[in-house]
């Protein structure tokens, strides 16, 4: 693994660091290729957005300095599909959880080699219900902030035998799963849970409805009964991409030809960079 610090070469920030004492920053988590960034556009664009709705935008300036440092210092010691790790918090100051009227982000890039997910694409993997349900709060929601413990939580109760669990709010509706967004199938009509107050709202998934030509995409609050009567099931993150769910809590689901359609044209997408 290699670690920049603030555009340095280097592996540890401040203790004083914003970011460790409250997680108050964001971060993206982007699958990379030599030459290409996957969904380059939309991680950045999530990453903005975040660091807004926390009240420390970027400048230009500084969007220009990320992206340039990104095309210029990270893509050329990419040799194989790896993980580029993006994470900035607000810097040292402020006393308690007052924040400072100007901060000095604090911007950590790491590489890391890729996890493997070709076997769970091609068979498939089981979900259970999580236990730990995910709050709701619109001033949060759909950003990809370093508060991340209810998901930490979550995985603690996940059971070896499952890949992932699903998350509920406290209406108990769908909300996504631990680390990745869910969508099923039924008769022919592609669903996905709303996250305007709760959950991240994944690069992947946005790929998945906007690219869609052959599927009418319904988006909204549903309970669990509502998945559990559907034809086909699968997750997606942006680096997993598509994995298709062949079990939730004991019941089947077959690995359905939508979802394999759905595998094979955002995998075309990828590898001609349209994302």
């Amino acid at each position: 693994m290699t670690w920049f610090v603030n555009y340095r070469l280097e592996e540890s920030v401040s203790v004083a660091d914003r970011g460790l004492a409250y997680g108050d920053g964001v971060f993206e988590t982007i699958r990379v290729f030599p030459l290409n960034f996957l969904q380059i556009s939309d991680h950045l664009s999530r990453l903005y957005r975040g660091l807004s709705r926390l009240g420390m935008p970027f400048s230009l300036d500084q969007k220009n300095a990320l992206s340039d440092f990104l095309d210029q210092h990270i893509l050329p010691l990419i040799y194989d599909e790896s993980v580029v790790k993006i994470i900035v918090s607000r810097g040292e100051g402020g006393r308690g959880y007052l924040a400072p009227e100007h901060c000095i982000h604090s911007i950590i890039i790491g590489i890391l080699p890729a996890p493997d997910y070709q076997d769970h694409r091609a068979k498939g993997v089981s979900l259970s219900l999580s236990p730990v349900p995910i709050s709701s709060n619109r001033f949060l929601s759909g950003i990809k902030h370093l508060n991340r413990l209810e998901n930490v939580m979550a995985k603690r109760f996940l059971k070896a035998a499952d890949f992932e669990a699903i998350m509920l709010n406290e209406r108990q509706e769908l909300v996504e799963c631990i680390q990745s967004n869910l969508f099923w199938v039924e008769k022919g009509i592609l669903y996905t849970p709303s996250l305007h107050q709760s959950g991240v709202q994944g690069t992947y998934r946005k790929a998945i409805i906007e690219n869609q030509d052959s599927y009418t995409v319904q988006i909204g609050d549903y309970s669990l009964p509502v998945l559990m009567a559907a034809d086909e099931v699968f997750i997606t993150n942006s680096l997993m991409g598509i994995v298709p769910v062949i079990r939730i809590t004991g019941t089947s689901f077959p690995i359905g030809i939508h979802t394999r359609k759905l595998q094979i044209s955002m995998q075309a997408k990828d590898m001609h960079g349209v994302h």
